[in-house]
Order: C-alpha cells, then sequence, then structure tokens
C-alpha cells in the first residue's frame, strides 16, 4: 500500500500537477519548479500473470505508450523497443521518468514453479536492461524501482549495477509512513472529530492513537504511523485492526 502511495506521488509531481501539492512542504518550502515530464508507469501488480504472459503483457503496454507519443515500434525483444520508445519520447518531449510498481511480482508469484520463475527472471533481465545506457546517454530524469522481495542485482539487474537501494538507507526513515510531527500538524482536525466518539481528553486520545497505529520503524529509533489504519480510523472514528 505504501509503496503504491509513493509511486502515486511521483507519477503526479513529474507529471507537473503543482495543485495536488498545495498546502505542503514541497510547494510551500522549496523552490521545486513542478515542471512537467513524460512519466512511464510499470506496475508488475496489474498485469494478470496468472492468466497472461509476462512479455505479452510487457509489449502491450509499450505499445500503448508508443501510441501515445506517435511512435513507431517494431514487434521485437523487449529490450529494443523500450530502448527505442524511450529515445524517441526523450528526443520530442524531454527526459523520460521511469516508475515501476513490485518488479518482482512475475518471479515470487511463480515461486513454486521453477521453469516459469526463471523463464520470467530471463524476462525482466532483457527489459531492464537498456536503462543503464539510456541514463548514460542523457535520456532518463529519474527511475523509482518497488518491489515486496529483494533480489540480487546479479539476477536481475546485472546490466544494470548504478541503483542506489533505499531500502534500508536513511533516507527512508520516514519515507513510508506518517511521523508524530506530521500527524499533529496535518490530521488535528480528523483528531478532533474521533474525539466526539470517546469519552476522553484529546491527550489520551493520542496515545490511544499511538498505541494502536505508531509501530514502524525501519531504523529502531524513528516510528512512523501506518497510513491506511491511520485514516481508516479518521474516517470511521473507531480503533480497529486494519
Amino acid at each position: 500500500m505504501e509503496n503504491h502511495c509513493v509511486v502515486s506521488t511521483l507519477y503526479y509531481l513529474f507529471s507537473g500537477q503543482k495543485e495536488l501539492f498545495k498546502n505542503l512542504y514541497l510547494r510551500t518550502s522549496t523552490d521545486y519548479d513542478f515542471k512537467s515530464y513524460p512519466v512511464l508507469q510499470f506496475n508488475f501488480a496489474d498485469f494478470g500473470l496468472k492468466n497472461k504472459h509476462l512479455e505479452k503483457e510487457l509489449s502491450h503496454q509499450l505499445q500503448g505508450y508508443a501510441q501515445e507519443y506517435h511512435i513507431q515500434l517494431k514487434d521485437i525483444s523487449l529490450a529494443t523497443p523500450f530502448k527505442t520508445l524511450v529515445q524517441a519520447i526523450s528526443k520530442q518531449h524531454g527526459k523520460v521518468v521511469i516508475l515501476i510498481d513490485e518488479y518482482d511480482k512475475p518471479i515470487v508469484d511463480f515461486l513454486t514453479d521453477i521453469a516459469q520463475t526463471k523463464k520470467n527472471q530471463e524476462i525482466l533481465r532483457n527489459f531492464f536492461s537498456p536503462l543503464k545506457g539510456l541514463e548514460a546517454q542523457g535520456h532518463l530524469r529519474f527511475l523509482f524501482i518497488t518491489g515486496i522481495s529483494k533480489f540480487s542485482k546479479v539476477s536481475l539487474f546485472s546490466d544494470l549495477n548504478n541503483l542506489t537501494d533505499l531500502t534500508m538507507h536513511p533516507l527512508s526513515n520516514d519515507l513510508l509512513g506518517i511521523t508524530q510531527e506530521e500527524l499533529l500538524h496535518y490530521f488535528d482536525p480528523y483528531i478532533e472529530q474521533v474525539t466526539l466518539n470517546y469519552p476522553f481528553p484529546k491527550s489520551e486520545l493520542l496515545q490511544e492513537i499511538k498505541r494502536w497505529y505508531n509501530g514502524y520503524s525501519y531504523n529502531g529509533s524513528t516510528f512512523l504511523y501506518n497510513p491506511y489504519s491511520l485514516l481508516s480510523l479518521f474516517s470511521s472514528r473507531e480503533f480497529k485492526n486494519y
């Protein structure tokens, strides 16, 4: 859930949709220009891999983007049309942003089917292979990849060895959740609404919210509220294990 939120935020950010960031830090406290870039988004969780072939689904997505940008692609191996697509879009519209969500889905869905796992692994390696060259040639503005499981770079990213792993990076300590400061600053009106359902003061309510939903930490010292659970509480005004 949190990964999808991050990818969606990046999509709207690089699409230049400035109005969606009203009153948020990026717009009020930085000089970010909200320039619009062409964004290619691939969500492997939406591919329906149990019923569809990975290579065909990726080819279908590439052709869809090609039609959107009026580019002709030849129906050959994945790496070549992907490379051609990004190069053409970059030349016509500026550097390209690529967002890949749940890259490991084609593998974890077939862990008990070794033959299909290896086949999908090879398809993914082929698909990702042009990215390093595209970055070196100046065609990429930003590349972001998420996944549930961490596979070695040798298995999938042998040709893409310049990735920065943010999993346990200090920058990620408060990235995928809501901090105490953010809770108090942005959600105070919703907290007030929840107090109407409970016969104890706001200070006790905040402790109860913390007890229920503030158990996530990546470094053992910075603790985060689960976004989905917190928003569910504000919607239903009822403490539950969401």
